[in-house]
């Protein structure tokens, strides 16, 4: 970049591209341009350099970052609740109407807060995404809960089906979207109208579920597990 700019850039050749385009990538703060196969690093470096007013934007929009750490409201459910360290219980995690306690020694929390909402995604996310594929007659072969940064979910050609683990965060209906979207990739593995078909069959707010991860959803990407405290 410019001697004004402090973004680190990243250049990523693809064959079936046939422009460059510019993405600021949050989680590392970075800017990553998709050039054709034929394209310099000079030429994309320029383009990155014109747009630099753009990627400023972009970090600017960020959302306000959160931890899992005492003090910070959380969602969880859909419903923001307030990190309670309590040093007399044990190092389980409790979850009321509106706080999260975590028990045990302060070291470590972020950890065992976030092994158990992993644990509680896959308690909801397993039995529905079972259900869903028996109603559309298909079968996966394993499911995955993971720390992704950049998808909700997803299916591969073996039939794995995998999520976000902070999916637990988003309101139940806005997982069981994510959850039908993956299952009716067993069916169809893209994005036609049969596939749109599937999703429809299994819930009925797709349209909004996807507006809602679009303009809510990004926010929950960024709320940060230090490992280290």
């Amino acid at each position: 970049m410019n001697d004004h700019s402090d973004f680190d850039l990243y250049f990523k050749k693809h064959r079936l591209a046939k422009r460059m385009k510019l993405r600021y990538d949050a989680a590392t703060d970075s800017a990553i341009v998709t050039m054709p196969p034929r394209s310099s690093e000079k030429a994309a470096r320029k383009f990155a350099e014109n747009n630099i007013e753009w990627l400023q934007e972009q970090r600017r929009s960020l959302p306000e970052i959160k931890k899992l750490w005492p003090g910070f409201f959380v969602p969880y459910q859909g419903q923001e609740r307030l990190i309670i360290h309590d040093t007399d219980k044990s190092g389980r995690v409790h979850i009321s109407e509106n706080e999260i306690i975590v028990g045990g020694p302060l070291e470590g929390l972020p950890v065992r807060l976030e092994n158990y909402l992993k644990k509680q995604a896959r308690l909801v996310i397993e039995p529905m995404a079972n259900e869903m594929a028996k109603n559309t007659g298909k079968h996966f072969k394993r499911i995955q809960i993971r720390d992704t940064k950049s998808r909700w979910g997803s299916c591969s050609s073996s039939g794995t089906l995998s999520f976000s683990w902070r999916l637990i965060m988003t309101p139940p209906e806005i997982l069981r979207y994510v959850v039908a979207h993956e299952v009716a990739h067993l069916s169809e593995m893209n994005h036609s109208k049969a596939f749109w078909h599937v999703v429809d069959q299994l819930v009925y707010n797709a349209k909004t579920s996807r507006k809602w991860l679009k303009s809510e959803g990004s926010s929950l990407m960024f709320i940060k597990v230090e490992h280290h405290q």
